[in-house]
């Protein structure tokens, strides 16, 4: 929405005293502070009560926060250094770690574990969303998570896509599926028992941070803090690569070198981003902070705007406090 109104518990009844719009670095800073606060003040880890925010989930989402500070809209380069200093905390922490191997990262078993740093937590008796959302017509779910077939041709063959996607069932091609849209479907949240999914529950946790966007975060960081690729950056992308590929040269995903540009090393980046992270919504925050709407979605290219960067303020926001501003490009609501 870019700046919004900043309520915090100091703030008086905002309803009674409506508040205008507060800049975007306003709210970037508010949120670094709450940020830092909870990564001086949570423990390392919850030995007995698993799930619980830690202080690496507060600086991962710290680190995360600063690299969004150092691209659009603010722009504030001197952020990609702390980004890259903050996610390399993580890093040496010595607490978390990448699931060897790729087909059981979202197993149960590692709900928990060394890559899950922090989650929307599922359990059997506060389940997720029904499953079936992610399952295909065929394999009697719903559909809804469909993935579109350009999206997925688009991702190399390694252990990875077969990990995260679902692009046949007992051998037979999406394209020829018998039931339902002939769409690939997402795998991610389906390491699930049988029974389970029969009886609409999921106690699949849903990521907020995981150490594989820690990574990433300190790649595009640190590539960017000091001009072009260093060892650090390249080895850091190279683990989730190397993982992704069953740790196996694969020439349709090569690792990535110091050799590379700046500018080749940052975009190879915002890829990886792309594949390793898909269906965790974060793509959208990768595509606007990176200016990369119109690039990566050239069907909207007729009717693209500057202004479909931001979201519009909701009319009945609008209504209730007169002193919020519309965003441009977006209708204000008649004032008779």
């Amino acid at each position: 929405f870019g700046g919004v109104p900043l309520i915090t518990d100091q703030t008086p009844d905002p309803v009674k005293n409506p508040l205008k719009r507060s800049s975007v670095s306003e709210v970037y800073d508010l949120i670094v502070s709450d940020f830092t606060e909870a990564a001086a003040k949570l423990p390392a880890s919850w030995p007995s009560s698993p799930g619980k925010p830690t202080s690496g989930a507060a600086k991962g989402l710290l680190a995360k926060v600063y690299l969004t500070m150092a691209t659009a809209p603010l722009n504030e380069i001197a952020n990609y250094q702390k980004a890259a200093d903050m996610a390399l905390q993580v890093m040496q922490q010595g607490t978390y770690s990448l699931v060897t191997d790729i087909d059981e990262f979202f197993s149960l078993d590692n709900k928990y574990g060394t890559e899950m740093m922090w989650s929307f937590n599922s359990t059997a008796d506060d389940p997720a969303t029904d499953p079936q959302i992610w399952a295909p017509e065929i394999l009697d779910g719903w559909g809804d998570a469909s993935v579109n077939p350009l999206w997925e041709e688009q991702i190399p063959d390694q252990p990875r896509k077969s990990a995260y996607l679902i692009t046949e069932v007992d051998g037979v091609h999406y394209t020829q599926w018998s039931t339902g849209a002939r769409r690939p479907a997402v795998k991610k949240y389906l390491y699930i028992p049988q029974e389970d999914f029969d009886s609409y529950r999921s106690t699949a946790n849903f990521p907020i941070i995981r150490y594989a966007d820690v990574l990433l975060i300190f790649a595009e960081a640190e590539n960017m803090a000091k001009g072009g690729p260093t060892q650090a950056a390249v080895d850091a992308i190279n683990q989730v690569i190397d993982r992704a590929n069953g740790y196996v040269d694969n020439p349709q995903h090569p690792k990535l070198t110091t050799a590379m540009t700046k500018e080749a090393f940052d975009a190879a980046v915002i890829e990886e981003r792309n594949q390793e992270l898909c269906f965790e919504n974060d793509r959208w925050f990768d595509l606007v902070r990176k200016r990369l709407l119109r690039e990566k979605n050239p069907e909207w290219e007729e009717n693209f705007s500057e202004d479909d960067y931001l979201f519009p303020i909701p009319e009945v926001d609008l209504r209730l406090n007169k002193l919020l501003e519309q965003n441009p490009g977006y209708p204000v609501p008649a004032t008779n």
